[in-house]
């Protein structure tokens, strides 16, 4: 997409980071202008325009704080204190593209799970940033990096599942089963695969969407 089309989705949205308190300006999607038009099986959307996730991370260039925009501000002053100890004291000044390529998006997502391991967030909101993180390394074809991320994902959503309360980060419990049956699937485990699979079928009350999703996905599995 060209720099003047982005200039059209796109706009400058101004944030006080919550760790040094200094203001910053980060780009924004402006509503309406980003459509959906297709989902891979682990529910990665590609969009019409730009990738949301490219802009999904705030990150305080003066301090190297960062985080989802969803969790920007809910730092206490503790998890304050050991980011700045631990990330900010060691941060080096770093500066963007105007409009950010998937390698700055890559690298503010490990700056976000940096700051998510240092201030002892919930090992959902861990899984939900590395899931991101493998989705950008698909974009890029390094299927390596994709799947070492994918692994600590499911890893950590599978644990998230047992010993955490949903919603996490706008993931609902039956979402992040069909989501984790997607992921075994991807990552060589038929049988866990349609263990969630199962949950997810039998569950009552499920949307249309994730049980179309599911019943998909089994079809598959079935082939194999």
């Amino acid at each position: 997409m060209s720099n003047t089309s982005l200039k059209d989705v796109l706009y400058d949205k101004s944030y006080v980071c919550p760790v040094c308190n200094r203001k910053f300006t980060s780009k924004t999607i402006k509503l309406g202008k980003n459509q959906v038009v297709s989902v891979d099986l682990d529910l990665y959307p590609h969009y019409s325009l730009v990738n949301p996730l490219l802009y999904d991370i705030l990150f305080c260039e003066f301090c190297g704080y960062a985080a989802t925009s969803k969790n920007f501000d809910t730092l206490l002053p503790k998890q304050k204190e050991w980011i700045r100890n631990q990330i900010c004291s060691n941060y080096k000044s770093h500066t963007f593209s105007e409009f950010v390529t998937t390698e700055e998006a890559i690298y503010k997502h490990k700056m976000a799970l940096l700051a998510c391991l240092t201030k002892k967030g919930k090992v959902g909101e861990q899984a939900y940033i590395a899931l991101h993180i493998a989705w950008l390394y698909r974009d890029l074809e390094d299927t390596e990096n994709e799947i070492a991320f994918l692994e600590r994902a499911y890893d950590g959503f599978s644990t998230a599942l047992s010993t955490e309360r949903f919603p996490i980060l706008g993931l609902d419990e039956i979402t992040t089963m069909y989501m984790l049956a997607a992921l075994a699937y991807k990552l060589g485990k038929p049988i866990e695969a349609k263990k969630y699979l199962g949950s997810v079928l039998t569950t009552a009350g499920i949307s249309e969407r994730v049980k179309d999703r599911a019943l998909d996905l089994k079809t598959i599995l079935n082939q194999e």
